[in-house]
């Protein structure tokens, strides 16, 4: 599919795994040039070789801090001066620890909000710089289920991932005058590094009552989120913004789903 992206500059942050790489994985199979990000040096040099190994020479890669706000800057002024500016540009950078908000200590709290909200917030802003001159971009944040659907003991990782959702109507509205659109998707379960120790082996007893409560009974991949990102920031979503996408299996989609494999001889007629 021809999004008629080629020859614009992505930006994304958090893309030497997971979700991020494929994200800038499909933005190059779109003919764009890409710069991605990550505080691990040795994740992005394997992350940098993988994509070059694919054949893929548009690609610019730096080890950022993403809570330090000019470090940011700095990373965007870098990838305008390679590339001659931004088009667009994925916030995924976040992370969850598993914590009790009555044992969450104020570095605790500092930490979730800096990895979870002021890294994006800080990216929104340096992206905008460059977008607002050519009056034209897109920004996406990468937010999670856990925004509406918090999991016990990670409230403070879902918190700030409600507080990203409000943000980027926040971007969508003043940015709206310069043409630039902000939206964010929210992902259930992906299959990660992260979150594979979790996940019971496929098959098991385990694995069907961990995905009950899916409408797709399985763990979503990283593609199926980086997919549907470079998706809105492509000319094909032009009227979309301020909007939240749910790519979560259908978790969230109805109350006692059991009662559908109860009824399946009904439903089947």
């Amino acid at each position: 599919m021809d999004l008629k992206m080629a020859g614009h500059v992505a930006v994304v942050c958090g893309g030497s795994t997971g979700i991020g790489f494929a994200t800038a994985l499909t933005f190059l199979k779109e003919g764009c040039s890409v710069a991605i990000c990550s505080r691990s040096e040795a994740k992005l040099e394997k992350a940098y070789k993988e994509l070059m190994d694919l054949g893929y020479s548009n690609v610019y890669a730096e080890s950022v801090d993403m809570t330090d706000e000019k470090s940011v800057y700095a990373f965007a002024d870098h990838v305008a001066e390679k590339f001659g500016t931004i088009h667009y540009w994925v916030n995924v950078v976040g992370g969850s620890m598993p914590r009790a908000l009555n044992q969450a200590s104020s570095e605790d709290f500092d930490r979730a909000v800096a990895m979870n909200f002021k890294s994006a917030f800080f990216g929104c802003n340096a992206a905008a710089k460059y977008m607002k001159k050519q009056c034209y971009g897109a920004i996406v944040n990468v937010t999670s289920m856990a925004h509406w659907r918090p999991a016990a003991g990670r409230t403070l990782y879902g918190a700030n991932k409600a507080a990203l959702v409000q943000l980027t109507k926040g971007f969508a509205a003043e940015l709206s005058p310069f043409h630039i659109r902000v939206n964010s998707v929210s992902p259930g379960l992906v299959m990660s590094e992260m979150s594979r120790p979790f996940v019971p082996e496929e098959g098991t007893e385990e694995f069907r009552k961990f995905f009950k409560e899916y409408l797709i009974k399985r763990p979503g991949e990283a593609r199926e989120i980086g997919e549907p990102i470079v998706l809105l920031c492509s000319p094909a979503f032009g009227f979309t913004t301020a909007t939240d996408i749910k790519a979560d299996g259908g978790v969230d989609a109805v109350y006692e789903l059991q009662w559908v494999y109860e009824n399946l001889d009904i439903l089947s007629q």
